[in-house]
């Protein structure tokens, strides 16, 4: 699987920053898709989640790697060749490291971007 482009906002580079200085290394992981998964990614310590078989390197930003779990049945459903890493007001989504109080990371495909439904990827 071949990692995509990932660009940060001016916004969510210096969230990363600060989340690093009071967390150390991070990671962020997405659900390759499924329930606005892949639009909202929980950010983690880099060893606080054990990556399994169906877990890929999607891409990563300022060094922070962003992991996706591929779906049991159809392996990735949907991706564009280049994401957006920003911040938007909202609670961070689950045990996630929040962007800022009140703030959450977010995943969004650049402008022009769109799905490329020829990237499913069969299970074999």
């Amino acid at each position: 699987m071949t990692s995509v482009r990932i660009s940060a906002t001016p916004e969510a580079r210096a969230a990363l920053r600060d989340a690093a200085n009071e967390h150390g290394p991070l990671m962020f992981h997405t659900s390759g898709g499924r329930v606005g998964g892949r639009q909202y990614p929980i950010c983690l310590p880099a060893e606080a989640l054990r990556l399994g078989a169906r877990d890929h390197l999607l891409g990563e930003v300022d060094g922070v790697p962003i992991y996706e779990m591929e779906d049991r049945e159809t392996g990735v459903a949907c991706r564009v060749r280049a994401y957006v890493l920003d911040v938007a007001s909202g609670p961070a989504i689950g045990f996630s490291i929040p962007a800022a109080p009140g703030k959450r990371f977010t995943l969004m495909p650049a402008d022009g971007e769109v799905c490329l439904d020829n990237v499913l990827e069969q299970k074999n």
